[in-house]
Formats: C-alpha cells, sequence, structure tokens
C-alpha cells in the first residue's frame, strides 16, 4: 500500500504542475475568492470506479475542499450515480476538476473494461491477466484498477519473477540453457522462495512446449497460436505436466475472449485492458452556495 501511496504523491504532483502551474488564471478572474459551491462528480455511463484514492490525494493535500465519497474504488456505477460529492470554493473546485477527472475517467475505464472481459473467461474458470503494458508512473494505479474491475495482475516489473520470452531463448541458445544458468545462479537461490515468484517460459511451438515441459517450470506462456496449436499445446502440457499453469496470449479482445477461454488455461493475459481501455465518462457539476 505504500508504494502506491508515494506512486499517487508524485504522479499527482507532476500532473499538477502540468495543469495547474502558477495557477488558474480563469477562476481566478472570473470568480470571487470568496464564492463557495457545492459540486459533484457524477457518473455519465454504467461502469466501474477506480481512482478515488487520487481524487481523496488530491483534495486532502491540495486543496481545503469537503468531500464525502459515495461510489469508492471497486464499486458498479449506473448512469446518473453520485461518486463523490464536494463543498468548498469554487476556484479551488473548478482548479483541480480536470486532474481529478483525468485520473479518475481514465483509471475507472481500466476497471470497467477489465470487469468485460472478466464476465466472459470466468465461465470457463479463467482468470484474466495485466501485462506491463501501462502509462509510465502509473503501474501500479494501473495495476489497482485491474484488479477493481476484477482482474488479477501478473508480475509488477522485470525485478519480481523471471519470464523467458522469444529473444531471451534467442541470446541463451535454447529453453534449456536459459533454465540451467537460472537455476545455476546465486541470484536465483536467494530469490527462488520469494512469495509470488515462479518462473514462466513463453513457447510458440510444440517443440517449445514440451521442453519447458521437461524443465518442470511453474508455468508455461502459449503466445501467438492459432486455436489448433493450441489445443494440441494444452493437451501435450497436460498430459506432461498437469500441474503446470498454462497463460495464453496474443490478440485477445472481448470479441474472441470466449473461444480463447473455453480452450481450458488456467489464465489469459491482455494487453488491452490496460494500453487500449476506454475511459468512463465521469462529469463534475457545480451548484453555487454564496459568497462569505
Amino acid at each position: 500500500m505504500q508504494d502506491i501511496q508515494n506512486d499517487i504523491i508524485n504522479i499527482v504532483e507532476l500532473a499538477i504542475k502540468e495543469d495547474v502551474g502558477s495557477g488558474d488564471i480563469t477562476s481566478a478572474l472570473t470568480i470571487e475568492e470568496n464564492h463557495f459551491s457545492e459540486g459533484k462528480i457524477i457518473a455519465k455511463d454504467t461502469g466501474i470506479i477506480s481512482g478515488m484514492l487520487v481524487v481523496e490525494h488530491i483534495l486532502s493535500h491540495y486543496t481545503s475542499v469537503k468531500y464525502i465519497i459515495h461510489k469508492p474504488d471497486g464499486c458498479h456505477v449506473q448512469k446518473g450515480d453520485l461518486t463523490i460529492s464536494l463543498k468548498g470554493t469554487t476556484r479551488e473546485i473548478l482548479s483541480y476538476e480536470r486532474v481529478m477527472l483525468n485520473f479518475l475517467q481514465h483509471l475507472s475505464g481500466i476497471a470497467t473494461y477489465t470487469s468485460l472481459f472478466v464476465e466472459k473467461a470466468k465461465i470457463h474458470g479463467c482468470k484474466v491477466l495485466d501485462t506491463r503494458k501501462t502509462l509510465p508512473g502509473m503501474r501500479r494505479l494501473e495495476k489497482k484498477a485491474v484488479l477493481d474491475g476484477g482482474g488479477t495482475n501478473h508480475r509488477m516489473g522485470l525485478y519480481d519473477a523471471v519470464l523467458i520470452k522469444e529473444n531471451h531463448i534467442k541470446a541463451s541458445g535454447s529453453i534449456t540453457n536459459a533454465i540451467n544458468k537460472i537455476r545455476h545462479s546465486s541470484s536465483y537461490i536467494k530469490i527462488k522462495d520469494t512469495p509470488g515468484f515462479f518462473i514462466q517460459v513463453e513457447c510458440e511451438t510444440l517443440e517449445q512446449a514440451k521442453e519447458a515441459c521437461m524443465l518442470n517450470v511453474d508455468e508455461i506462456l502459449l503466445d501467438n497460436m492459432s486455436v489448433e496449436l493450441t489445443k494440441k499445446a494444452i493437451a501435450l502440457i497436460k498430459s506432461i505436466t498437469p500441474r503446470t499453469s498454462i497463460e495464453l496470449s496474443g490478440n485477445i479482445g472481448l470479441e474472441n475472449i470466449s473461444s480463447v477461454a473455453s480452450l481450458k488455461p488456467n489464465r489469459i493475459s491482455i494487453g488491452k485492458i490496460t494500453h487500449s481501455a476506454p475511459v468512463l465518462d465521469l462529469s463534475l457539476l457545480l451548484d453555487d452556495i454564496l459568497i462569505v
């Protein structure tokens, strides 16, 4: 939790410098300093909220605006639902409106989009995972949004698990060479029992899948295989090492997630849920109170 709080502090500071800068000159020139308003952020579409932690940080650290969160992260919303109510100086509310909405719409969009994939995959007992295809500085927040949408996080970064991909195999000479180098390294001995650590091998052919099975890896990732080849690879893996987890990836969207999940992998990783999620439409509306 501390890591994500540090990320929020850093990314919010950057966003406010970028947007607010030295101050909102339009609000300062058109609205009295002692003008107060009640405000609210409402959903303009159906979805799942994520990003309220960021909004709460902005309001509590950069403004004197009072707020009540009605829909915390992970909550479903319908069109017209009140997500948060605000009360404070109109200048402050308007100065931070866009920064708040940018985070809230983007992260809620990821949560909402993820939930659509999860609904289609869970029928087949299959988990939906994210990837490292995230915006710089936003990884923990975007991966939290995936969790808010019912998805599952893959590794956070290159530092917490082993995923041997095509270029690692080329550079090492083979999957067997890569695995042997890992298991004979002093670094592996130190980290192999770390909670959440795993060794995963990306395979593109039946021969690679068989080689990975013989090496007793934790998980095999079948990447960009045709449906027929995927079926054969899954059957092969289950016949050799039935306890090995199977993950599928590559060109998976809402139009084919059900058919992919029906092949009965353990997990499906989908880059689209973070890099191509449409925003959830939200709007901030004001009601004047008085000048004091």
